[in-house]
């Protein structure tokens, strides 16, 4: 029996064709050199920002390549100036190291509820919004709770109450498994990762930049590849900004190739069918009083977290193992402010993809029922 993967909010399984990609490049790298190899690749390195800007509904030089959607956040943060006077407006189910960036550089945040059916207080929004406010920063789904947050109508509130306010959506569990579309969402800034539920490689990510903002960016870190030095002055250049030269090829035409076979199936398509098979493994369990989940099954996604009375979640995380089953254990650092909330410490993530069958899942709820019958 082959190892089942639930745990697709941490790294899903590869579609078919994103390795053979890689090892093409990497294969011609191998016997022409580096630079060569890219020429050789061009048209299938730059298709990434093809599929991609179709994915989400953006332009193609709105988008710049990145290694992980915590660079990707760090970049963008790191290239705005925010005054002392200024606040940054953040939502409980914030993820722990945005909050690291948070903290460590001192940054006035506001934290607005989540209510207890996983939904936003917009009127805790808007009363946390004041002349100051500079930016908006929302988790779409968290990683520690699959809630989807109605991204679409913070961005209409936000428009309607200041749209100089600039609008941050972390989006790196949500891409490529709910319909991502920054046009309708209205936000100015949108990172993602690669390794997820685009199932793409691991060490890719990426950040969109509404090219509305442009010219309020500085980006940190120039060279000659978003730069251009004229004798004492330079000027960064207009299109995808976060970019350097150093990357690697391979990564980017593997999820490049990831996301063309996910436009290839429709996003629409995707997100009904993850939504289904999560309800269907709910419907499974929730007869059983020893399993606490925490998700409204009015927001769900693919990620369903719970915790076994009486158990610990570790222990769980090992017996699924066992059962050649692979999930998470999202635990306190992962986001204090929601774990604080929920007075807990840890809990077990079950992270559904639509490639999961419903033999998968019932095995996983015979599994599951077994040990808590014991």
């Amino acid at each position: 029996m082959k190892y089942i993967n639930f745990n697709n909010a941490g790294s899903s399984r590869p579609y078919e064709g994103v390795n053979k990609a890689i090892k093409q490049f990497l294969e011609t790298e191998e016997k022409f050199g580096g630079y060569y190899a890219a020429d050789k690749f061009k048209k299938k390195i730059d298709s990434f920002y093809c599929n991609l800007s179709k994915l989400i509904n953006c332009e193609k030089n709105e988008i710049s390549f990145l290694s992980s959607t915590t660079l990707a956040w760090n970049l963008f943060f790191n290239s705005i100036k925010l005054t002392d006077k200024q606040n940054v407006i953040i939502f409980e189910n914030e993820y722990g190291s945005n909050l690291i960036y948070y903290i460590q550089k001192g940054i006035n945040i506001r934290i607005v509820k989540i209510k207890e059916d996983g939904k936003v207080c917009f009127e805790d929004l808007k009363k946390k919004i004041d002349k100051n406010t500079k930016i908006v920063c929302l988790c779409h789904i968290a990683s520690q709770c699959g809630d989807i947050i109605e991204a679409e109508k913070i961005g209409k509130i936000l428009y309607k109450i200041n749209p100089k306010i600039l609008y941050v959506v972390d989006a790196c569990q949500s891409i490529g498994h709910i319909n991502v579309d920054v046009s309708k969402i209205n936000c100015d800034v949108l990172v993602g990762s690669g390794r997820k539920y685009l199932r793409g490689p691991r060490g890719t990510g990426f950040i969109f930049l509404n090219n509305k903002i442009r010219s309020k960016i500085k980006p940190l870190i120039l060279d000659l590849n978003n730069s251009k030095l004229y004798e004492k002055r330079v000027k960064v250049k207009n299109a995808r900004i976060f970019e350097n030269f150093e990357y690697s090829p391979a990564l980017k035409i593997g999820l490049s190739k990831a996301i063309e076979k996910l436009n290839n199936i429709g996003i629409e398509r995707l997100e009904l069918d993850i939504k289904k098979k999560s309800l269907f493994f709910r419907k499974k369990i929730e007869n059983f009083k020893k399993i606490c989940l925490f998700e409204n099954k009015n927001c769900i996604s693919g990620i369903n977290t719970f915790r076994v009375k009486g158990m610990e979640s570790n222990k769980l995380y090992d017996y699924l193992l066992s059962k050649k089953i692979l999930c998470s254990v999202p635990y306190y650092d992962t986001s204090r402010i929601y774990f604080k909330k929920k007075k807990i410490t840890n809990l077990l993530r079950i992270s559904i993809h639509h490639y999961n069958t419903k033999d998968e899942i019932n095995y996983l709820v015979k599994c599951l029922i077994d040990l808590i019958k014991k």
